[in-house]
């Protein structure tokens, strides 16, 4: 599948079956659970009344708390049913557009937050595209925050569909290898678009060589972000998910763990 076939399925995917939102508020306490750590984190690293640009915000999730935090909030995202629902969120302004090519100008946000984009785009270039887009429009010292699904979970997932048997050795090995789903691993029409699968290590790269300093990875759900799918979003599950993922917040094996990973990382100050 190329990209563009992709993008057409993340449109159909996203527009009409998938309620992004959803995933993040009540469907599992692994979602609550991300959508509480991505909180927390990028609250602990914004300053009072930024300018945030919320790429591949879909509904406007995260756009929603960040107006009513006092930040100034601009969504894109490539999704048009999705963007009409973000813009009717008071305070929320929301475009149609692509991670790659964004129509703001240079040097203009405090902040971007891209949660989606990377791992909808398979292309290592792409992806670098994106990230670069991220680094223009920050102001320098400001911070991106940018999410990737984990290759281990993306594994641990097709094992357990095909119940332990009838893998297919060679493109479990380009999963591996790549982060790349083909052939018989590669996602059916109407079902999760995929992309791409960073390991932390990976992400952590990406973020450098696109020109950012200070990178940090971390795992969102930590390691029992599997278990926590398939649970209701109670309180105590998600907060002793939540421990969980903090105290291997340093582990350098930590973030690999998590189905999640958000990479964090600042624009180089002007010399």
């Amino acid at each position: 599948m190329d990209q563009r076939e992709r993008d057409e399925r993340i449109r159909a995917y996203y527009g009409e079956h998938f309620d992004e939102g959803e995933r993040l508020s009540s469907r599992s306490a692994a979602g609550r659970l991300e959508f509480l750590r991505v909180q927390s984190l990028v609250r602990a690293r914004l300053q009072p009344a930024s300018t945030v640009l919320d790429v591949g915000g879909a509904t406007g999730t995260h756009a929603r708390w960040l107006v009513a935090d006092g930040h100034a909030v601009t969504l894109v995202d490539p999704v048009p049913a999705q963007v009409d629902v973000a813009a009717r969120i008071p305070g929320v302004r929301a475009l149609v557009g692509d991670a790659r090519s964004l129509e703001d100008v240079d040097a203009s946000a405090d902040a971007v937050i891209m949660l989606g984009p990377l791992y909808h785009l398979q292309d290592r270039a792409d992806r670098l595209r994106a990230l670069a887009e991220a680094l223009r429009v920050l102001r320098p010292g400001g911070v991106v925050f940018a999410g990737a699904i984990s290759r281990l979970s993306a594994l641990t997932k097709t094992v357990l569909a095909r119940g332990f048997r009838d893998l297919p050795a060679d493109e479990v090995r380009v999963l591996l290898e790549n982060g790349t789903t083909a052939g018989s691993l590669a996602p059916a029409a109407g079902r999760f678009p995929g992309g791409h699968h960073h390991t932390a290590a990976e992400l952590s790269h990406e973020l450098s060589e696109a020109g950012f300093v200070d990178v940090e990875v971390v795992g969102l759900e930590g390691p029992g972000g599997m278990g926590l799918e398939l649970m209701a979003p109670d309180e105590e599950v998600v907060a002793a998910g939540d421990v969980l993922a903090k105290r291997l917040e340093a582990s350098p094996y930590g973030p690999d763990l998590s189905p999640h990973l958000l990479g964090i990382a600042s624009r180089p100050h002007e010399v």
